[in-house]
C-alpha cells in the first residue's frame, strides 16, 4: 500500500529543497518553471536557507537533477540560461504534469514550479511513496518519459 500526506502549495518550495539536499538523484517536471525562491532544511552542504533554484543546483553539484519543462515556452528561458552545466534539461512538446521524484518518494499535483504554483494560486499537492524506487521507472510507467541518460 502507498503511503501519501497532502501538501501546500506554498510548502513546495521547502519540499524541493529538501529533496535536493537529501536525495541523491531528483527530476523535476513542469510545463512552467520559474528560477524561483527554494527553502532549504539546517544543513553543512549549503552556507544560506533560501537560495534561488539556479543557484541550488549550483552548490549542490553532486546531486544529479533532471529538469523537465514544456518545450518551447518562452517563460522556462530564464531557469533555462541559468542551469548549471550538470542539470540535464529535457523538454518535451505535450508536457503538462507537475511532480518532483527521487527514488524514494514522489511530489505530484497541480502545481508549476514558478512563484504562482506556490504562492498565488489554490494547487492540489501530495507526496507520495515512489513504488517504483526509481526516477527512470516512475517517469517510463507514469508519464511515457524515457530518458536513460540520466
Amino acid at each position: 500500500m502507498v503511503q501519501a500526506f497532502s501538501l501546500t502549495s506554498n510548502s513546495l518550495a521547502y519540499f524541493i529543497g529538501y529533496t535536493l539536499v537529501h536525495a541523491q538523484r531528483v527530476a523535476i517536471v513542469s510545463p512552467w518553471m520559474s528560477d524561483v525562491e527554494l527553502k532549504f532544511p539546517v544543513t553543512n552542504a549549503l552556507e544560506e536557507r533560501t537560495l534561488r533554484l539556479s543557484e541550488a543546483l549550483r552548490q549542490l553539484p553532486e546531486t544529479e537533477v533532471m529538469i523537465i519543462v514544456k518545450e518551447g515556452e518562452s517563460h522556462n528561458d530564464y531557469l533555462r540560461r541559468r542551469l548549471p552545466d550538470h542539470v540535464t534539461l529535457i523538454e518535451l512538446d505535450d508536457l503538462h504534469a507537475k511532480a518532483v521524484i527521487c527514488d524514494e518518494y514522489v511530489y505530484l499535483g497541480s502545481a508549476n514550479i514558478t512563484r504562482g504554483g506556490f504562492s498565488l494560486n489554490r494547487e492540489l499537492c501530495e507526496v507520495i511513496e515512489n513504488e517504483y524506487e526509481s526516477i527512470e521507472a516512475y517517469l517510463e510507467a507514469e508519464l511515457d518519459i524515457y530518458c536513460s541518460d540520466f
